[in-house]
């Protein structure tokens, strides 16, 4: 049986919000935003990432000091999910800040894609999932009563200072937003205890191929209470999101976030 507790997530916009999604030729806008059933959305897949951005950042903060992580706290250290990683995403892992471990965490090891290696799941994806391991908690797609607005894409002559006539260059695309003041909600679930595996959230998990993993390493030695660990790892992170979505230089994707108990 596992035993869960029930968030009631609310993300209230503080400006506009975009987070595309394919063209739909009943729309009319050539870049709608994200619909679910005919409600606008907030893909969970979109606040997850947003999550998990904010918990490396939190971590980075706390342990990567005059240049270099802190000694003694590896474990800690978060990964880069995903198994191609940029030149930028390089340039942080040889910086220190994330793991260099190919990629997101995974379990077990192998010769094939550790080379001889024994890596810990890393706090991030203890709470949100790693490669063939279950996180935590599970979050929601958010929804939002009402619908989107729709602005003009246009372009400015660099030599006339003006926006040119339509066919001429001009507005050359619509796209949907979503207002300012718009608030999506859902309910996030965190897993607390499950009877089966034996697992708890904020201890160290028993894994079947010890040998073959290092497993919840960060964990070990760790005295958390469960309600100081869900606020510090979860809650809180919550609360200090404060954007989401794309086209944030133009002035998109201020937010305010609050979860309560459900």
């Amino acid at each position: 049986m596992i035993t869960e507790k029930a968030f009631r997530v609310t993300v209230r916009t503080t400006e506009p919000l975009r987070i595309g999604a394919k063209k739909d030729p009943l729309s009319g806008a050539d870049n709608p935003v994200t619909h679910v059933g005919g409600n606008i959305a907030i893909p969970g897949s979109s606040l997850k990432g947003a999550l998990r951005n904010q918990i490396e950042s939190y971590l980075i903060d706390k342990f990567y000091q005059g240049g270099k992580w802190q000694a003694g706290k590896e474990d800690w250290k978060p990964c880069v999910p995903g198994a191609e990683l940029s030149a930028d995403e390089r340039r942080l892992i040889r910086d220190g800040k994330y793991r260099d471990q190919d990629g997101t965490c995974h379990y077990p090891c192998s010769d094939r894609t550790c080379r001889g290696q024994i890596h810990s799941i890393c706090p991030v994806c203890y709470l949100l999932g790693a490669m063939t391991l279950p996180g935590f908690v599970r979050v929601p797609f958010l929804f939002a009563e009402g619908g989107a607005g729709e602005l003009v894409g246009v372009r400015l002559d660099r030599a006339t200072k003006t926006i040119p006539q339509v066919g001429r260059g001009g507005p050359v695309r619509s796209y949907e937003l979503v207002p300012q003041g718009t608030a999506f909600t859902g309910t996030l679930y965190v897993a607390l205890a499950d009877t089966i595996t034996g697992w708890e959230l904020g201890k160290s998990r028993k894994l079947g191929e010890e040998r073959n993993t290092k497993g919840d390493k960060w964990l070990e030695g760790q005295t958390y209470t469960q309600d100081a660990f869900l606020r510090e790892f979860i809650l809180d992170r919550l609360a200090s999101l404060k954007t989401i979505g794309g086209y944030k230089s133009k002035g998109f994707g201020r937010i305010e976030t609050a979860a309560v108990t459900a």
